[in-house]
């Protein structure tokens, strides 16, 4: 199985251009393949003058097709599609090679994705309302034209009089007096909003809240003052980077792994290798992330809902934004771009949607100093990060893939971007009245950074060295010592194998910690220990909601920091439609089978989380603030994978 995984990876992949036949099978669809998807829908006689196109992207193969499949080789080459029509929901299976539509049903009961089509048209919906347009003009507002209303997640709250509507719930901002309108919040009005009837189900008026005018802006025109610039710090490398990218598969120092694209999850890591002696050893079939759960803290009309399910509701894929060059990434970064289908179902290419560089200076492989002989032995490390940037409304989400030369993968989110604030009478702290500030922080005259949470939760569908592999914790126990030792404690190391998903759903404990790690347990090291790799978190939260918050049922996943399942396809944390869903989908629904983990393909689901209490820091933009985990080997190799590094010139 090995050996054909290599054979494939070292396969030369086009990145969203070529035929299908010269793809390997988890590249992204290439332009061509999204216009036949569509052809195809249209010539089955689907699509229409209503029809929206929710998200496009690759149907995965089956899994051990891919990894049976060789270099020149058919593969099967198919589209996932989910389409709104009119009211109505369908989902899609298209074979883009055959040409052929494959399945073609109605889902039921769900709201599929908000559309930007549906963003657009909830200003005209507001606008053409007589109850907000009187609820605007008591604020002082005459012209609605340079009012900015943003459609946020409507939630489900148990609500029978919203049930078969789909909802958003909306609130504005004052755009006409600052280009950050997310500092000018019209508060104390919420709109709830039915996009197919297109008009206003319910509107909410709890008073007039004065609307901050404290300067909001963060262009260079806006800042009065501007630091002085720093000397330049140039990288360079005379003789081309170390890495080579072919289409969408990649290849630096020992690693080699492909990409892609999807509207939903962002960027796609597949089929994840790293050469050891000579022979190419699988490491993750696929690594992604799977949902992002905000959840706010503050119970007003205008705010309760706020629990926002951002790959699920809006498309974290659709959000990627395009990268500088010298800011977003250095300059000198190898940049991807690719194709999309618009919601007409007409494909556009995105530039720079992710970026491809190496860092060095200053890392440290390994290093030591003998006192005895008085030298030095060090090793400088490298790095190759892999990056792309969702803008999810007023957050941008950075998230990095950094592969290191010791087999360890790291996976970081840097959340930046500015924060969502409330309106409020108060000018500050000094003189607050009421319930200003109870549920956040004073970040400017007149406005609060209200207390949140961010989770993110990633897919890892592990194959250590094949995809027959087990789950294990180590758990770490004190001990209490008698006898002749002078001791009086230590803690040892308490290895189980979980049998089934109940035994894997799990928490960070600190009174008893313990080491998450997955075997393989047909294939020993020289030690003759399983080989394995570890899942090292190093920012974790607790969702501290109640079991029957509505938020909370909807995000079940974030239960726990950690779920092991067996392998299935296409599945996601939260299920396939968290917008407006009434919870219990996803990791929950799937786990009451409670499976067996053991010499199987397994797939982590590990969430990494901060509460954010804002602070005055934060406002207007906030400094990027990074929370990351790690995929390390532990037992995968029989001696240190850095030992072979070159000594420095």
């Amino acid at each position: 199985m090995i050996v054909l995984v290599a054979a494939f990876l070292a396969s030369i992949a086009t990145f969203a251009q070529a035929a299908p036949t010269t793809l390997q099978p988890l590249a992204p669809l290439s332009q061509q393949e999204l216009l036949t998807a569509v052809a195809v829908l249209k010539g089955a006689g689907h699509v229409d003058g209503n029809t929206r196109f929710v998200f496009l992207a690759l149907r995965e193969p089956d899994k051990s097709a891919v990894l049976d499949w060789r270099p020149g080789q058919p593969i099967s080459r198919e589209a996932f599609v989910i389409i709104k029509q009119g009211s109505r929901t369908f989902e899609a299976t298209v074979d883009v090679a055959g040409r052929k539509l494959e399945t073609w049903r109605e889902v039921k009961g769900v709201q599929p994705a908000l559309l930007i089509d549906e963003i657009d048209r909830l200003n005209g919906i507001l606008r053409s309302d007589a109850g907000w347009q009187a609820s605007m003009r008591k604020r002082g507002f005459q012209q609605f034209d340079k009012i900015e209303c943003m459609p946020f997640s409507a939630g489900y709250f148990g609500n029978s009089a919203e049930q078969d509507h789909r909802l958003v719930r909306a609130e504005c901002y004052d755009a006409a007096s600052a280009n950050n309108f997310w500092g000018r919040p019209i508060e104390g009005l919420v709109a709830t909003v039915d996009l197919n009837e297109k008009r206003v189900l319910k509107l909410v008026d709890s008073g007039v809240v004065p609307v901050p005018k404290e300067p909001a802006d963060y262009d260079p025109k806006s800042v009065a003052t501007s630091r002085r610039p720093l000397n330049p710090v140039v990288v360079e490398e005379p003789q081309g980077p170390d890495f080579v990218v072919i289409g969408s598969h990649v290849d630096w120092d020992k690693w080699h792994f492909g990409i892609r694209m999807d509207p939903r999850l962002g960027l796609v890591v597949s089929t994840v290798m790293f050469d050891d002696a000579g022979r190419r050893r699988s490491i993750m079939y696929e690594g992604h992330l799977s949902e992002i759960f905000v959840p706010y803290m503050d119970p007003a009309p205008g705010w309760y809902f706020r629990s926002y399910m951002d790959a699920g509701e809006y498309g974290a894929g659709k959000l990627a934004s395009s990268l500088l060059p010298g800011s977003d990434c250095p300059a000198n970064s190898h940049f991807f771009n690719d194709w999309i289908v618009d919601e007409r179902g007409i494909p556009r290419q995105r530039n720079k949607i992710a970026c491809l560089f190496e860092r060095g200076d200053g890392q440290i492989a390994w290093r030591h100093w003998e006192l005895i002989t008085n030298q030095t032995q060090s090793r400088a490390a490298r790095e190759l990060v892999l990056r792309w940037i969702a803008t999810v409304g007023n957050y941008d989400y950075i998230f990095d893939w950094t592969f290191q030369q010791d087999g360890t993968i790291r996976i970081a989110v840097g959340s930046t971007g500015i924060d969502e604030v409330k309106g409020v009478a108060s000018k500050n702290a000094l003189n607050r009245r009421g319930t200003d500030g109870d549920y956040g922080t004073f970040i400017a005259d007149h406005l609060i950074g209200v207390n949140h949470d961010h989770f993110f939760c990633f897919k890892l569908d592990l194959d250590v060295d094949g995809v027959r592999n087990s789950f294990e914790t180590i758990r770490l126990k004190k001990v209490r010592l008698g006898g002749e030792s002078a001791r009086k404690s230590l803690w040892i190391a308490q290895p189980k194998i979980a049998e089934v998903e109940s035994q894997a759903k799990l928490n960070e404990d600190m009174r008893e910690p313990a080491l998450w790690r997955v075997i393989n347990p047909n294939v020993t090291n020289a030690m003759g220990d399983p080989i394995g790799y570890e899942l090292i978190p190093e920012h974790n939260i607790s969702d501290l909601l109640d079991a029957d918050d509505y938020p909370r049922m909807r995000a079940g996943f974030a239960d726990y920091q950690l779920w092991v399942t067996p392998y299935t396809r296409q599945q996601a944390a939260a299920g396939v439609y968290p917008n407006q869903s009434r919870g219990g989908d996803g990791l929950p629904a799937w786990t009451r089978q409670n499976r067996s983990l053991e010499n199987t393909d397994l797939v982590l689901w590990y969430t990494v989380g901060f509460h954010h209490t804002p602070v005055a820091e934060d406002w207007p933009v906030l400094p990027t603030m990074w929370h990351e985990f790690y995929l390390r080997p532990r037992g995968f190799f029989s001696k240190s994978p850095v030992l072979d590094l070159p000594a420095p010139k």
